[in-house]
Order: structure tokens, then sequence, then C-alpha cells
């Protein structure tokens, strides 16, 4: 009889340290902008153990990967030293440096990426 896993699909996200400040979402099969603000929104919170209040910054958008050859990725910071002024916007982005969320809004995203709350 096979074991059931205890890992979420938000556990399975490769999520690569760059810094202190930088880090890499690698893109699955079927990501899209929410299922990588999901990333990063793990990274902040889970893994790193910071506040939902900390603001996540998209620092260089969706491209080759810097820590996977091979995969995209997108390249956020918890910093946002030498980045454009975030524009104000109504949709979501991996596409523009300089796009900011906090964390807790970031979140959300999980729910809509996975179909049900991660937190």
């Amino acid at each position: 009889m096979a074991q059931a896993s205890t890992q979420t699909e938000e556990d399975l996200i490769v999520i690569n340290r760059l810094n202190d400040t930088d880090f890499e979402v690698v893109q699955r099969v079927n990501f899209g902008a929410a299922e990588f603000w999901c990333g990063a929104a793990t990274f902040v919170e889970r893994r790193s153990g910071l506040p939902e209040t900390t603001a996540i910054y998209l620092k260089r958008p969706r491209g080759p990967s810097l820590t996977s050859p091979g995969r995209d990725g997108v390249t956020f910071s918890l910093s946002n030293d030498g980045l454009p002024a975030a524009q104000p916007r109504n949709t979501l982005t991996v596409k523009e440096a300089g796009a900011t969320v906090k964390s807790a809004h970031a979140r959300r995203f999980c729910r809509d990426a996975f179909t049900r709350s991660t937190k």
C-alpha cells in the first residue's frame, strides 16, 4: 500500500535564494503569474519566517532561470533598491520590474493557483 504524501503543491515550488534579499521562483508546468507570486509568499512566510506584511518586489521579470538551466524563472526581492517605482495596476504581472505586493496579498494567489488555502 502506498503512503499518502504530506507535501502540498506549494511545498514543491522550487525557490532558490540568490543573496540576502533576492530569490528566484523557478517555473513548473502550467505556471502563470499567480503561481510565481504564490512562490514568493511561500519563500517569505513559510521558508523565511518573515511576517505577512513583508513587501515583495519583482526584480527580474520572467525569463531564463538563473539557477535552473533550461527553465524559466522570476527573481523577487525583499528590497526595492535600484528598482523602478511601482505603477498602479489592476492586473497581476511577472513581466514588469518594480511590481510589488505585500506577502499577505501574494498568499491569496496560492488559493487561486492550487484551489485551496495553504496557510
